[in-house]
């Protein structure tokens, strides 16, 4: 990737979008902890999704702006050859 990308967002826009997400996180725990106490199986599926998505956001952000506790977001991922698949694929 050798282009150059213009580049135009501010720290406030990127210190906005933290805290949406931020919000978002804790507003899908909060949907979650209902729809389990409800016992809605596919709400709490869908919270949990959600949940993930804006902890993931929260994560990048949050290294983007140099926050001293943020880990490279890049880490939490599994890598693949540590949990090899029990299924073979045909090539």
């Amino acid at each position: 990737m050798n282009k150059s990308i213009p580049y135009s967002r501010t720290w406030a826009e990127i210190e906005w979008m933290l805290a949406e997400a931020e919000e978002n996180m804790f507003e899908q725990k909060m949907k979650f902890e209902q729809r389990k106490r409800a016992r809605d199986k596919d709400g709490c599926r869908r919270a949990a999704a959600k949940f993930a998505r804006a902890r993931g956001m929260v994560d990048v952000l949050k290294w983007v702006i140099g926050d001293e506790f943020a880990e490279n977001p890049l880490n939490s991922f599994e890598d693949i050859n540590e949990f090899p698949s029990p299924v073979r694929f045909a090539s």
